[in-house]
């Protein structure tokens, strides 16, 4: 008998599933969140999905979110895409207890990935320690982010696509046996960039109860862009159209056939200059409110200085090598760095004195000792300050200085499930970008043979992420699997730990590095 259960718009029949260790965990695929954004909902920020008659059957792949697929260059996904999955150990009963949520972002810049398809993004490790997962598509590109400054266009719409599926798990979780009371929000990458924006927007206040962000902050160049007019009105030029107004420009973009559409904006992504290192243009914006709820309507680092944020049980971290991920984004920005030993002219924004910053900045990356025996280890190090480390070390100090715990860490296992490192085939020493989730989220892309080693830390890792999804603590007893009590961050002393092989409390991660970029960002952001 196929498991049924009940939400406001309607019954859904799922399935029931095994883990390989033969943990049971039932699965509701393809569920509507919000109406389908189409036609004249393009662009349009999400509104609430529409009631089925009779049982839907929530055990098919849904649509992923129309974008660009690298490895075809084709377009693929559709606009129909407004959908979450569910993965529950036990459904509600007189004798089960509620058990606690996390909701999954994922990454890929705002410009690429979804949440649905559970061969890349399956629950099995974590759901064997008892959690309801939900994980979900949000508009992505210039379908989840172009902003014209009108309400038809705001900006943000794929950041409030999260917001509108937050609000569904507060409606319906418990028709999945899941705590609304106990809902952590977890992401990687863009994912991770999510879950700070969802923590600095007023929009999102109430809907979650713990946030946990791995490699992403809402203060990195990449995750942010006030410049995606600029960029819609390259699109009619490149076909030598004249567009004059932003109401004919909304109308022409909206009228484009999607394939057409989602290439074109992809054309105008690559022919625009950018600086720093990573880019993908059509990201989150500041909003200028007018007749419309905003997402977001100040900077930033503004409101993370201000103390301006939803308070809650914080968890943030970073892998030792990020930087790595330039060789298959951006291999020819890398090359520059590594031919010239030179980094102010790459830094992310314009900075004054340049020729002293390019000096302090040679005496911390040209003297780093060469650890993992490569001769461009330097540039490694800059691009993983400039895209990734700089803004996510300085989101957390500001975050610490007014909420309470907050954890941090450092994840450096080069293992078998290093997840990026495998799908972009990066034969490098040490863990690169996104390398951790691999360790917390199952992928058929990670087949291979698992050492002891890589069991263990996969083991940690899910046992420490859920632990703070139930408690607010990654270690809240020491045993035979974690022996070392993870300190939480105080505010004049970053404590983190360094997740390896073994695990060990440190303080200060680069040091001499950070203090370069916080520098910069408060020069740049002239607070």
């Amino acid at each position: 008998m196929e498991p049924i259960t009940e939400v406001q718009s309607g019954k859904l029949m799922g399935k029931l599933n095994k883990t390989s260790n033969n943990f049971e965990f039932y699965t509701f695929k393809g569920i509507p969140y919000a109406k389908p954004p189409v036609k004249n909902l393009r662009f349009a920020p999400p509104e609430p999905p529409l009631p089925w008659e009779g049982v839907k059957d929530a055990t098919l792949d849904c649509n992923i979110c129309a974008q660009f697929d690298k490895a075809t260059s084709t377009v693929i996904g559709a606009e129909d895409c407004l959908y979450l999955n569910v993965y529950t150990p036990s459904l509600p009963s007189s004798s089960s207890s509620q058990l606690p949520v996390m909701v999954f972002f994922h990454g890929g810049g705002f410009l690429f990935g979804n949440g649905t398809d559970d061969s890349a993004h399956g629950p099995d490790y974590l759901i064997e320690k008892n959690v309801v997962i939900v994980s979900l598509n949000y508009r992505v590109g210039i379908l989840g982010f172009l902003c014209l400054d009108c309400k038809e266009a705001p900006g943000n719409m794929g950041l409030k696509d999260q917001v509108m599926a937050l609000k569904w798990v507060q409606q319906n979780i418990k028709s999945f046996n899941g705590d609304p009371d106990n809902v952590t929000i977890f992401g990687f990458s863009a994912g991770a960039a999510s879950v700070e924006y969802l923590m600095l927007s007023p929009m999102a206040k109430g809907l979650f109860h713990k946030a946990i962000a791995n490699s992403g902050s809402s203060l990195l160049p990449w995750a942010k862009c006030e410049r995606t007019r600029e960029l819609a009105r390259k699109i009619p030029a490149l076909q030598q159209i004249s567009v004059l107004t932003d109401e004919e420009l909304l109308k022409y973009l909206k009228d484009m056939p999607i394939q057409e559409l989602i290439a074109m904006s992809m054309a105008v992504i690559a022919a625009s200059i950018w600086k720093g290192g990573i880019h993908f243009g059509f990201v989150p914006t500041i909003e200028k409110p007018k007749d419309w709820e905003p997402f977001l309507s100040k900077p930033t680092y503004k409101l993370l200085s201000d103390g301006e944020f939803t308070k809650v049980p914080f968890m943030s971290g970073f892998c030792t090598r990020e930087g790595l991920l330039m060789l298959p984004l951006a291999a020819p920005l890398f090359g520059k760095v590594v031919n010239e030993k030179s980094f102010a002219p790459y830094l992310p924004f314009e900075v004054d004195r340049k020729d002293e910053i390019d000096a302090e900045l040679k005496g911390v990356y040209l003297k780093e000792d060469k650890e993992y025996g490569d001769d461009d280890s330097y540039a490694v190090d800059f691009y993983t300050d400039v895209d990734f480390l700089a803004g996510i070390h300085i989101a957390l100090s500001m975050i610490a200085k007014s909420n309470s715990p907050v954890f941090f860490y450092e994840f450096a296992y080069d293992g078998n499930l290093n997840y990026i490192k495998k799908k972009m085939q990066i034969n490098r020493k040490g863990a690169c970008h996104g390398d951790d989730g691999g360790y917390l989220i199952k992928s058929e892309i990670l087949k291979g043979k698992l050492s002891e080693n890589d069991i263990m830390v996969r083991e940690r890792m899910c046992l420490m992420w859920t632990n703070f999804a139930k408690y607010g603590n990654p270690t809240p007893e020491l045993n035979n699997v974690i022996s070392t009590k993870w300190e939480p961050v105080e505010e004049n002393k970053i404590k983190y730990l360094l997740i390896n092989d073994k695990l060990t409390m440190k303080i200060n991660p680069y040091e001499d590095r950070m203090k370069i970029f916080t520098d910069l960002y408060r020069e740049y952001y002239k607070l």
